[in-house]
């Protein structure tokens, strides 16, 4: 089955997830994209930056890009939320950064039968996951901040 807007990907069996909370919004990423989970860090801004990231943090003494997961995802902005997804492209050192999010929900097995199609047209957003107690949007991490 394919999954929106990757025509490329197809999912036979169930692939683990995170799910997480912005704002109102559920979100999920699949698990593997996900170094870990951590409680904000002290930031600091960055001149110039584009409008989606709040700074950069100390990650296990890298420089992580810290984004306004709110703002990349374009519905609204949160750069106070207290968690941090960090992803790691283990492509060089400087490619770690985090997601701000209000809460990390849990994770959990995504059967490619609940998936539908995003019908956003968005190249992030994979699909709509239709869950026992509502829907998640499963998105794509970028692979650069």
């Amino acid at each position: 089955m394919a999954v929106g807007g990757h025509s490329d990907t197809t999912l036979d069996e169930p692939t683990q997830v995170l799910e997480f909370t912005v704002g109102d919004e559920r979100y999920c990423v699949v698990l593997d994209s996900v170094a870990e989970i951590i409680d904000r860090q002290l930031s600091r801004s960055l001149p110039d930056a584009p409008p989606h990231v709040v700074g950069v943090m100390d990650y296990r003494g890298v420089t992580t890009t810290l984004v306004d997961t709110a703002r990349l995802l374009g519905v609204g902005s949160n750069p106070e939320a207290s968690r941090v997804i960090v992803f790691d492209t283990g492509k060089e050192e400087d490619d770690v950064y985090g997601w701000l999010v209000d809460e990390v929900y849990r994770v959990t097995d995504l059967d490619p039968r609940d998936v539908d199609d995003s019908p956003f047209g968005d190249e992030r957003t994979r699909g709509i996951v239709r869950t026992d107690d509502g829907l998640v949007v499963w998105v794509d991490p970028p692979t650069e901040s």
